[in-house]
């Protein structure tokens, strides 16, 4: 028995094999870019939510330090009626937050970031002093407790990080009931 093999039939064949395995995996590339790009895009909108929100939160440590400032010469807000706005606290950016250590990356990062809050007197209470211990914390009674007054002060916060384009800011909103007794 004689057989003849045909080579002419395998020409070419490798050709097509290696054009498709190529076609494969440049597919699977471009795939793994959209995908990573995408997971990029994610991470840093993740930061800018976050770094908005440490900005309000910022904020509201500059909006207590005024509080605490001018409680030392008298009680903040006092003239002003309740659920009126008393002070506004605002900052053109996060740069004084920085530390001189910190990486470039880190202060321009902060240089995007600005935030706003505003100081309201909300009302008074009655509060009557008495430190106690346990379950008797804030309960007078035993002799001669004071009478003083509670000052409720709400602090809205606003940090908004700016991206270049304008198109993409973040802000976060965050709102804080305070209390001072004198």
């Amino acid at each position: 028995m004689n057989t003849q093999i045909n080579n002419n039939s395998r020409k070419g064949f490798i050709i097509v094999i290696s054009l498709t395995l190529m076609l494969v995996m440049m597919t699977m590339g471009i795939g793994l870019y959209f995908s990573s790009k995408q997971a990029s895009e994610m991470v840093g909108k993740n930061v800018n939510k976050s770094d908005s929100f440490y900005a309000a939160e910022s904020c509201i440590v500059d909006a207590r330090s005024w509080l605490k400032a001018q409680a030392a010469s008298g009680i903040p807000c006092k003239s002003s009626t309740a659920g009126a706005l008393c002070h506004t606290v605002t900052s053109q950016s996060m740069s004084k937050w920085v530390l001189a250590a910190e990486s470039q990356t880190f202060k321009n990062r902060a240089q995007s970031q600005t935030y706003t809050c505003t100081i309201a007197l909300l009302g008074t209470i009655a509060y009557e002093g008495g430190e106690g211990s346990g379950f008797d914390v804030g309960e007078g009674g035993y002799g001669g407790s004071t009478t003083n007054t509670k000052y409720m002060y709400r602090i809205r916060s606003n940090g908004i990080v700016s991206s270049n384009s304008g198109f993409n800011d973040f802000a976060s909103s965050v709102e804080v009931i305070d209390s001072m007794i004198f």
